[in-house]
C-alpha cells in the first residue's frame, strides 16, 4: 500500500470528519505536480453517503472547478452522484450574514462535494472513479464492504467520574459485542445523542386592526451535540493500557488517546467482549424566553459498532495519532497516511454498522 506524504496530513485529518479544508497547507517548500484528492467514507445501509474532491498544488490546496464521479458496485456502474451546490453546502449560514459576505463565502469554496444515494450492502465490491478539470485528472479507488457484527447489547447507568473540579455525573455504557468468527476483525465505536424538545407556548401578535392576539403554538427543537466518549478505563480501547484521570493529566508522561475509538479483536478473537465507556449527560432545558404552557424533552442514544477493513483501520489509526494533542512530530516517529486512490491521493473507505438504540424520556 502506498502512503500519502506528510504534506497533505492536515487536510486528510479534516476529511475524516467529512468536512473540507480551504486553507493553504505549508507542508513543503518543494514544488510538486498537482494531484486530485478523493475522499469518501461509505456506510452500508446509509441513505446518503458523501465524497469530496480537492486539488493539491505544490504547497497549497487549489480549486476544483469541474468534477464528476461514477460509482461501480460489483463491476457495474450504478450511479453518477450529484454534486451539491455551494448554496446548499452553506444554506444554514444564509441569513446570518449580509448578501455580499455570503457571496464571498461561496466564491472561496475550492472543493466539490457529492451525494451518493445508492444503498451499499456487506460484501459489495466498491469502485469510485473521479474525473476533474475536463479530463486532466482521473483517479479511482476500490474497497469491499465488510460484514457487520451480528449481536450488540448495551446497559447504561449514571455514575460519578473524577474531573479536575471534583466528581461529576456521567452516563456509563457497558457494550457487549460478539466478534466476527474466522477472520481478523477491525472495529470502531460510535455513540450519538439526539435531543428533542417539544414545547407548547403562547405567541402574542397584533391583527390588522391593532388588537393583541394570543395564540397557542407548538414547536419541536432537535439538536445533535458532538459526543465525547471517555474510554480510558477500557482495556480493549486502550490497547491493554487502561488508566485514570490523573494519568491523563500527567504532563511528564502524556498519553496518546484513542479519539476515534478504534479497536481490533486481538483480545477476544472469535469470542464476546464488553466495552466500558462514559459520555457526558446531555440535558434539555426549556428556553427561558418562551412563555411555555407545556414542555416535554427526550433523548435518543444510538450506540454503533462499525466493522472496518484493515486498510481503513490503519488509515484512521494514523489520523488518530496526528489529531492527538500530545503528538509531537519532532519528538515522535513520523506518521505516514495510507492512500488507496490510484492516480491521485486520498482514501475511500467502506464500513458496516450494527446499532443499539436507547430512548430516554
Amino acid at each position: 500500500m502506498k502512503h500519502i506524504p506528510c504534506i497533505l496530513q492536515i487536510i486528510l485529518v479534516t476529511c475524516i470528519a467529512l468536512t473540507a479544508c480551504t486553507n493553504e497547507i505549508p507542508y513543503n517548500e518543494q514544488a510538486r505536480e498537482p494531484q486530485l484528492i478523493l475522499n469518501a467514507q461509505l456506510t452500508a445501509g446509509a441513505k446518503e453517503n458523501y465524497a469530496y474532491l480537492h486539488l493539491s498544488e505544490g504547497n497549497r490546496i487549489g480549486r476544483v472547478t469541474q468534477g464528476s464521479l461514477t460509482l461501480y458496485i460489483n463491476g457495474k456502474a450504478v450511479e453518477t452522484p450529484e454534486e451539491i451546490s455551494p448554496e446548499e453546502l452553506y444554506s444554514d449560514l444564509k441569513g446570518t450574514m449580509d448578501n455580499e459576505q455570503f457571496e464571498q463565502l461561496l466564491r472561496n469554496i475550492h472543493f466539490k462535494k457529492f451525494c451518493i444515494t445508492s444503498e451499499l450492502h456487506p460484501g459489495d465490491h466498491i469502485r469510485l472513479e473521479a474525473i476533474a478539470e475536463n479530463g486532466s485528472y482521473h483517479v479511482s479507488a476500490e474497497t469491499t464492504v465488510p460484514r457487520p457484527v451480528e449481536s450488540l447489547q448495551v446497559d447504561t447507568a449514571l455514575v460519578y467520574l473524577r474531573e479536575y473540579w471534583g466528581d461529576a455525573l456521567y452516563r456509563r455504557y457497558k457494550i457487549t459485542l460478539k466478534d466476527l468468527p474466522g477472520e481478523k476483525s477491525y472495529y470502531r465505536l460510535g455513540i450519538n445523542h439526539e435531543l428533542r424538545q417539544q414545547i407548547t407556548y403562547w405567541f402574542y401578535n397584533y391583527d390588522a386592526e391593532g388588537n393583541l392576539i394570543k395564540e397557542q403554538r407548538d414547536t419541536l427543537i432537535t439538536s445533535v451535540p458532538a459526543t465525547n466518549i471517555i474510554n480510558r478505563e477500557d482495556i480493549i480501547l486502550t490497547d491493554g493500557h487502561p488508566h485514570n484521570y490523573n494519568d491523563e493529566e500527567n504532563e511528564l508522561f502524556p498519553i496518546m488517546k484513542n479519539k476515534y475509538n478504534l479497536f481490533t479483536d486481538s483480545q477476544f478473537t472469535d469470542a464476546s467482549a464488553t466495552l466500558k465507556v462514559y459520555t457526558p449527560i446531555y440535558n434539555n432545558t426549556p428556553p427561558q424566553f418562551i412563555n411555555y404552557i407545556d414542555y416535554h424533552n427526550s433523548q435518543t442514544i444510538t450506540v454503533s459498532i462499525y466493522s472496518l477493513t484493515e486498510e481503513q483501520y490503519r488509515y484512521q489509526k494514523a489520523l488518530n495519532t496526528l489529531d492527538d494533542e500530545n503528538y509531537e512530530e519532532v519528538l515522535m516517529e513520523p506518521v505516514s497516511i495510507p492512500t488507496n486512490v490510484t492516480g491521485g491521493l486520498g482514501f475511500v473507505g467502506a464500513d458496516s454498522r450494527t446499532q443499539f438504540v436507547l430512548h430516554i424520556p
